[in-house]
């Protein structure tokens, strides 16, 4: 795969989210999508089920074959030991929120949510099952600094629910073990129950993802954990993730499962089988050119005035501070889809403590970085111009 070649044509054609919704001249670096189709091994998975005519209703849980595979996956890469009856696949990692929120949290019941700004459907479900969610807000001024010391006071009486996101979508950060050991005692001190995203694992460039559940024993029997493929193989829509859960938690999730989807869709498995095959070499390359395309979008966008980058650890994120510019988010990803036709995610939708940052996609070419970045310095120049000129007319 050559990731400096993007067809332009194919991602108008298909990627409906992220660039079908917008004209022919604005270029997106919003949705969480890679801009490059799956490697060829998850074709050859789906067609091969496609021959074996696997029409039939398969295991409430998943594919056992899948499933073993995952378990063999969680031992060598995760730490954890588990048997397959232990995972639950599931159509992508949103139904993972949703089913954690709807299953253990009522109306009244908070959800700590650590670290916050975060993905908002963490925000969504927990407040759709009439719960109410607390942000454990990263330091915003300091590099998105973790802070332990409040994570405590954020905890009462009411809070049923830890729910963390590491590798942590939108900043970038990946938890240390002694940020996750905080979280960990605070959940096992207050009894609660732990939801872990980790769909990001596979996509870091410094420091080490560790699964929260592989800590202790203790701790991997109050968590629920969830992993993907759908960021690091680019098959978001073939809708397929799976959940780690724990013995006394699993018939719960399993019944639900049951009533809810049946099972996850057999091709969507037989796709997740391929992005296994292809992972020792897919990742490698690919993680080769994000992390330069990191590094070239953080080098362009610190070089623009008003703007200020925190390298990313992981994930193909970058959460530029635009607060300096005195609009909201909301505000500025208008202005930039209208002046500079490119499409970035207001950091507002992370969250209250998201407010003034956008949050942009580099997991795509160089050509097509570069032309947006240079879009983006024009107007967000001008408007800083603007708004120096503004200050220094107050002033006088």
């Amino acid at each position: 795969m050559d990731f400096q070649k993007t067809d332009i044509s194919f991602l108008r054609t298909r990627a409906a989210l992220k660039w079908g919704r917008w004209g022919e001249d604005v270029i997106s670096l919003s949705v969480a999508d890679i801009d490059y189709r799956p490697p060829r091994e998850v074709r050859e998975g789906v067609q091969r089920w496609l021959l074996e005519d696997r029409s039939p209703y398969g295991h409430y849980q998943g594919d056992v074959e899948l499933r073993e595979a995952l378990a063999q996956k969680l031992f060598e890469k995760n730490k954890l030991r588990v048997a397959p009856d232990d995972i639950v696949v599931i159509p992508g990692t949103m139904f993972a929120i949703f089913l954690v929120c709807y299953l253990f949290l009522d109306r009244g019941d908070e959800a700590l949510i650590s670290p916050a700004p975060v993905y908002g459907p963490f925000w969504k479900n927990v407040e759709a099952s009439r719960a109410i969610a607390r942000g454990h807000d990263l330091d915003m001024d300091q590099g998105f600094r973790f802070r332990a010391d409040v994570l405590p006071e954020l905890v009462n009486s009411r809070t049923r629910l830890v729910m963390v996101c590491n590798p942590h979508n939108p900043t970038g950060r990946v938890l240390s073990r002694e940020e996750l050991e905080a979280i960990a005692r605070v959940a096992e001190e207050k009894d609660l129950l732990i939801f872990s995203d980790e769909l990001y694992e596979d996509m870091v460039f410094e420091g080490e993802h560790i699964s929260i559940a592989s800590l202790a024993q203790e701790i991997f029997h109050r968590t629920i954990t969830v992993y993907g493929f759908s960021k690091a193989f680019g098959i978001p829509g073939y809708r397929v993730a799976y959940m780690v859960v724990p013995g006394r938690l699993r018939n719960k999730v399993v019944e639900a499962t049951k009533r809810i989807i049946v099972h996850t869709d057999t091709l969507a498995q037989a796709a997740a089988m391929g992005a296994m095959a292809a992972a020792n070499l897919w990742l490698p390359a690919f993680m080769s050119h994000l992390k330069e395309m990191r590094d070239r979008v953080i080098d362009r966008l610190s070089r623009i005035p008003g703007v200020r980058c925190h390298r990313p650890q992981a994930t193909p994120f970058v959460f530029a501070d635009m607060r300096s510019f005195g609009l909201p988010s909301e505000e500025m990803g208008r202005l930039l889809l209208e002046r500079a036709k490119v499409v970035l995610h207001p950091g507002r939708q992370f969250g209250p403590s998201g407010e003034g940052f956008m949050r942009l996609n580099f997991a795509t070419s160089w050509d097509i970085l570069s032309e947006a970045l240079g879009r983006m310095e024009v107007v967000l120049c001008d408007l800083w111009n603007e708004r120096d000129n503004w200050r220094r007319g107050e002033g006088t």
